[in-house]
């Protein structure tokens, strides 16, 4: 369950956006998290890290209020205010790169003015008249980055987002993401590429078998 935090609890100095307690979620008779526990910080960059199968997709999930845990708790300083960029493309296949754009600006109050600079900023100005599912992955990689980039979320929540970017846009998201931080947004992401993920992060959680914490 997702609750809001009431009071300013603060580490270093930036403040708590998120907390996540002892959180427990299974598929079938397969526990994917036994006990993960953590915080994401406003103006921080984390790390999630781990193996392949250690969690992160399912963590990002239940952070992001899609999936629901079955033990544990979640809290917030913006609910509402919470954008999961993941594989799971939760957009319209059959509606253009624009149409889907205009959408997401609605549903986020930003100004539709923000869409176009969004899709330069991609590199994908030229898809706008495109269905969704005719994009290769790097192209819809691109899309769904420029979605997160209208929405300006009080916490970034990234399932391995370099993946399918050239090497131009892998330096753009690097950008991107330092960038949000710098706004005060508080950024979680996993990536595979441990050195990139130290470089690039303030601090880190490591996953091990569904479990983290302090």
């Amino acid at each position: 369950m997702t609750q809001r935090i009431t009071k300013d609890k603060t580490s270093l100095h930036n403040p708590t956006a998120l907390v996540f307690s002892q959180l427990a979620r299974r598929f079938g008779g397969f526990w994917a998290l036994q006990n993960a526990s953590g915080e994401i910080l406003s103006g921080e960059i984390t790390a999630l890290t781990g193996e392949n199968g250690s969690g992160k997709s399912t963590l990002l999930l239940i952070l992001a209020g899609i999936l629901k845990a079955h033990r544990g708790t979640v809290a917030t300083a913006a609910p509402g205010k919470i954008h999961l960029v993941s594989h799971q493309v939760m957009a319209y296949q059959d509606l253009s790169v624009l149409q889907n754009l205009k959408l997401a600006a609605t549903l986020s109050d930003s100004p539709p003015g923000d869409i176009q600079p969004a899709l330069r900023y991609w590199r994908i100005e030229d898809l706008g008249d495109k269905a969704l599912r005719t994009l290769s992955r790097g192209q819809l990689q691109r899309f769904l980055l420029s979605r997160a980039l209208l929405a300006k979320p009080a916490v970034l929540l990234l399932d391995e987002p370099f993946t399918g970017l050239d090497h131009v846009s892998e330096a753009r998201l690097v950008d991107f993401i330092r960038a949000e931080a710098t706004r005060g947004a508080a950024i979680l992401f996993s990536d595979h590429h441990l050195t990139r993920a130290r470089a690039l992060a303030t601090r880190s959680i490591e996953m091990v078998k569904g479990v983290c914490g302090p």
